[in-house]
């Protein structure tokens, strides 16, 4: 890919998701590629968290959360978004399978990838406002969630030709839902939750 199609690939993905998540699928790119464009993207938003984490230090004497510590350990932070991502292609894949859909694995994984990327090049925007109009880097955060529904519920429809967005979307919310049922019951038997107080 060069740099004028990623430029228009990034304005098509804006204009019209679908359109584009097609175009992605078409290329027929080997699954190899794939995984390294994973790998290349998970490296950059850590070293985005990185920089982040330099620009932005907490200060001396308040609680750090959790997220905010993991920007300054970035290979951390690669290895729990690259989970996260195959998870998330292993699931759109999957549950859009058991609704009567035809997606493939390797194309889910793409169109996660690309979603990872669009959303970068929002981090990157947001660390830059930050500097100068941190309110409005505050909205970005709100953009970025409303980006990633939309390029998801939009990505997921073209991979399986889904017609109903609305469908998607509420699939998709009780699909966080369960897992995040799950997660939560392995991290309680685990040990990885605080215990309540008594």
């Amino acid at each position: 890919m060069t740099l004028d199609d990623f430029k228009t690939l990034t304005r098509q993905t804006l204009r019209d998701p679908e359109a584009a998540a097609r175009w992605l699928m078409a290329q027929g790119w080997p699954m190899q590629a794939r995984w390294m464009a994973l790998v290349a993207a998970v490296a950059v938003s850590g070293v985005l968290a990185y920089v982040s984490s330099l620009a932005f230090p907490i200060p001396e004497g308040e609680e750090v959360p959790a997220m905010m510590g993991l920007g300054r350990q970035p290979l951390a932070l690669a290895g729990m978004q690259s989970a996260a991502i195959v998870l998330g292609a292993g699931l759109m894949a999957g549950v859009g399978r058991m609704f009567g859909g035809h997606g493939r694995f390797e194309d889910a994984l793409l169109l996660t990838v690309w979603i990872e990327v669009m959303l970068l090049m929002v981090q990157l925007a947001q660390i830059v406002l930050s500097l100068a109009l941190p309110a409005l880097a505050g909205l970005l955060g709100i953009l970025a969630v409303a980006l990633f529904l939309w390029l998801t519920v939009q990505f997921t429809k073209a991979l399986h030709g889904f017609t109903s967005g609305p469908k998607v979307l509420l699939v998709m919310f009780a699909t966080l839902l369960a897992m995040g049922f799950v997660l939560s019951f392995f991290a309680a038997s685990l040990g990885l939750l605080p215990e309540m107080p008594q």
